[in-house]
């Protein structure tokens, strides 16, 4: 009877231990109007949602500590700008890609053709800017942290296109020597104009060099100039009526193919990630907050109900052969 006893006392130490071990810890995480982050945390028990009207409001509160980590799209998180009223944030990195950006030609016709060769020469030009880590500089530039543009989604079966005669390629290289692009004010660091009405910011700066790699490739000068259309849709009508050879501007390949034209190799990666504070419990990544404690703690409580089923079999046996 005394066995059982102490059989029954040490089954409950090990289930309070267990019970205190499995309870993982406890994060509170913003969100914004901007962008919904409710289907990645729902999931977690131990992670509760705090939404704001605004990314200004959640960023501010993050600052001075009064919620964890903020989860917000990349395009706010890494503009310069949003961190001047908020010093000490950071971006611990990407938790969902989302889009993928890219160059947009023109389906081609009997009429208008070379548009495929056009992209695919732009393909391979991004593919060898990419290569060559051309574009970490111009990322830097214009954005806060590190790019995620994975080199995986990066195809190496661009091949540089020989130009058919009387097409848009060919004439660009022979007569126009200059690729204009069709582009807007996002007010971001993608796109904007500047005090001189110039088009700025990381897309104009990408195709820039896009440019000069296809000024390279086919031994002749060609420059790069962007019309402003004034907006997305507006774009989108200039490149249809071919008073653009390109259009730019953070639109996804599926969207190109919605509005009847074509996308290419994509030049930046858009999504949510996850920043934090100088106040801010310490991660090694993203995916310690979500998955890494709840699968130790699982571990950890099997691997106690295995040692007490064990120490509860020791002692009942020690009791019966006394008995």
């Amino acid at each position: 009877m005394r066995a059982f006893s102490v059989c029954l006392c040490l089954i409950s130490l090990l289930l309070l231990s267990s019970s205190t071990t499995s309870a993982s810890a406890q994060y509170s995480v913003a969100s914004s109007e901007e962008t919904s982050v409710s289907h990645l945390l729902d999931p977690h028990a131990h992670i509760s949602e705090q939404n704001y009207l605004d990314y200004n409001m959640a960023m501010r509160d993050l600052m001075v500590g009064n919620v964890d980590f903020f989860m917000t799209s990349q395009i706010i998180a890494s503009n310069p700008e949003n961190s001047e009223n908020t010093p000490g944030l950071q971006i611990i990195g990407m938790v969902e890609q989302t889009d993928y950006y890219v160059p947009v030609v023109r389906a081609d016709t009997q009429q208008d053709f070379g548009n495929s060769e056009l992209l695919e020469a732009i393909n391979s030009a991004l593919k060898e800017i990419f290569s060559s880590n051309s574009d970490t500089d111009a990322y830097m530039t214009w954005f806060l942290g590190e790019s995620e543009m994975d080199m995986s989604l990066v195809s190496q079966t661009h091949q540089w296109p020989t130009p058919t005669e009387g097409g848009i390629l060919y004439e660009m290289i022979h007569d126009e020597q200059e690729l204009l692009a069709c582009m807007y004010d996002q007010n971001s660091p993608m796109s904007h104009l500047d005090e001189s009405a110039v088009m700025r910011g990381f897309e104009a700066e990408m195709f820039e060099m896009v440019t000069n790699q296809m000024s390279s490739h086919y031994s002749v000068h060609i420059s790069f100039r962007a019309w402003d259309s004034g907006g997305e849709f507006e774009a989108v009508q200039d490149l249809k009526r071919g008073d653009c050879d390109i259009f730019v501007g953070s639109m996804t390949s599926q969207k190109a193919v919605s509005k009847g034209l074509r996308g290419g190799q994509a030049y930046y990666v858009d999504g949510i990630v996850l920043m934090a504070s100088e106040t801010s419990p310490n991660l090694v990544d993203v995916e310690e907050l979500f998955g890494k404690e709840v699968s130790h703690t699982v571990e950890e409580f099997d691997r106690r109900w295995i040692l007490i089923s064990l120490l509860a079999v020791f002692i009942i046996y020690q009791s019966l052969r006394r008995d």
